[in-house]
């Protein structure tokens, strides 16, 4: 099975493609048999249903491209050098890995901690792990997704990546933050540096008009796809919409709200929207 599925529109594809790198739920089951925590926990650390918000998006001409595996297992909005040697035995003498912040933290491409800050795994994993996840989830989505990317540039001399994830609710975090104010949506990019001020500008239009509260880059301003795939000045646009998981999810039961709906239908429109403007915007 590809750890990843397109979804291409019926009629021309207009060069914008819709993308869910954390909506996955496969958790191989070496790697249940490997985690020291409550496997009930692995799928918090995703981002639950986004696959199903942008589910129609491909009716106007973008294409939508969602991974299947975990995030917790591979996240594939890292660098593949963003790995923590200290979590296996013997590792590779490699001195390109990067130790981010993120991989301080426990978040790198392979996770070391659940989304609650428990480590995941009580002992050190075979330095194969490494080599066999990346082959595994990480390449394949990748070498995919820039096929469609450089496809869509080759037809259309440009391309526009909508990269769609989701946060908690501080409510969920601690419940006695319930009221404190949190923006709906935070639209990355990278500081106005992985797509023109055009676009950030006419998304977050759109989804104030809609009732959202939109706010810029902070504390998500657009991760590794977002930064690598993103290029203003080559027409390469990409920008992350992170989306309060309040708006669309029981965050407890990981199940679709009474708002699910809504929230599906006004990214559907996103997708029209922005295949009427597209002249203006790219």
């Amino acid at each position: 099975m590809l750890p990843y599925s397109i979804y291409l529109p019926d009629s021309d594809r207009n060069g914008v493609l819709f993308n869910s790198p954390h909506s996955g739920t496969i958790l191989p089951q070496d790697f249940l048999e490997q985690v020291a925590i409550d496997p009930a926990l692995l799928l918090y650390s995703g981002d639950t249903l986004v696959d199903q918000l942008i589910q129609d998006v491909p009716r106007h001409g973008a294409i939508r491209f969602i991974n299947h595996f975990a995030r917790i297992y591979v996240d594939t909005n890292r660098s593949p050098r963003e790995i923590d040697a200290d979590m296996f035995l013997d590792p590779p003498k490699v001195p390109a890995f990067l130790r981010t912040d993120k991989v301080a933290r426990g978040f790198g491409v392979i996770s070391r901690k659940s989304y609650n800050g428990l480590e995941v795994y009580d002992r050190k994993l075979p330095k194969g792990e490494i080599n066999l996840r990346l082959a595994q989830a990480y390449h394949p989505t990748h070498q995919a997704l820039r096929d469609l990317l450089q496809d869509l540039y080759q037809a259309r001399g440009f391309y526009i990546m909508i990269d769609c994830h989701s946060m908690p609710s501080y409510g969920f975090i601690d419940p006695s933050l319930a009221t404190s104010q949190q923006a709906d949506l935070i639209i990355g990019n990278r500081f106005n540096t992985s797509c023109h001020d055009a676009l950030s500008q006419h998304v977050a239009d759109y989804f104030r008009q809609q009732g959202l509260e939109v706010t810029f880059n902070v504390p998500y301003a657009g991760g590794y796809n977002t930064e690598h795939y993103g290029n203003r000045d080559q027409r390469q646009q990409a920008l992350q919409l992170e989306f309060n998981r309040a708006l669309y999810l029981d965050e407890k039961h990981l199940s679709p709200n009474e708002n699910f709906l809504a929230l599906q239908e006004t990214l559907t429109r996103l997708s029209e929207n922005l295949n009427m403007h597209l002249p203006h915007l790219c």
